[in-house]
């Protein structure tokens, strides 16, 4: 019995470390190009954030140096996407620019896009 123990106990605590480590960095690498350590970045941010309770506090900063080792190992990755980006636009701007184009060529009706509402003069104020 204490065998299995023995052997299971690591292995579970292990395969818990693994999925956990460097979640938020991985996430964030995933996503257009932010700035550089975005996972770490991202887990501090979340970190101080009073929208979230103490049980996704426990599991960022349990996150947070593994986040930190991947965003140090994908540090020249992160360099390589910096210099490639530059002349680029951002992918919410280019799927916005799309949906004006389309809107303006009337390609839009009947797909169940409705426009944000524009602000009037009067609300303004």
């Amino acid at each position: 019995m204490t065998t299995v123990k023995g052997f299971l106990l690591p292995i579970c605590v292990s395969t818990t470390m693994f999925a956990l480590s460097g979640c938020s960095s991985l996430m964030a690498h995933v996503a257009p190009h932010e700035r550089y350590y975005p996972g770490t970045a991202h887990d501090i941010d979340m970190i101080g954030d009073d929208n979230h309770g103490w049980l996704m506090r426990s599991l960022l900063i349990v996150d947070l140096p593994f986040s930190a080792m991947l965003d140090t190992v994908l540090l020249p990755y992160d360099l390589y996407r910096a210099s490639d980006t530059e002349g680029r636009s951002s992918p919410r701007k280019t799927i916005s620019d799309s949906d004006k184009e389309k809107q303006s060529k009337g390609l839009m009706k009947g797909s169940g896009y409705t426009p944000p509402p524009q602000e009037k003069a009067s609300d303004k104020k």
